[in-house]
C-alpha cells in the first residue's frame, strides 16, 4: 500500500470542495462559505501531512 495515498486524497477532496465552494459562490448559493471554509482546512490539512511525510521519508 501506497503510503503517501491517504494525505494525497484529503488533499485532493480538500481541493475539490475549496473548488466547489468558489463555484458557489459565483453563483450566489446557499453553503458557499461553509464548503470553502471545509475545504480550505483540508486542503491544508492534507498538504502538510504530504510535506511532513515527504521530509521525514
Amino acid at each position: 500500500m501506497n503510503p503517501n495515498r491517504n494525505p494525497k486524497v484529503i488533499a485532493l477532496l480538500g481541493l475539490a470542495l475549496t473548488v466547489s465552494g468558489i463555484t458557489f459562490k459565483l453563483n450566489h448559493l446557499m453553503g458557499a462559505e461553509p464548503l470553502f471554509n471545509v475545504g480550505a482546512a483540508l486542503l491544508v490539512l492534507g498538504l502538510s501531512w504530504w510535506a511532513v511525510k515527504l521530509i521525514k521519508g
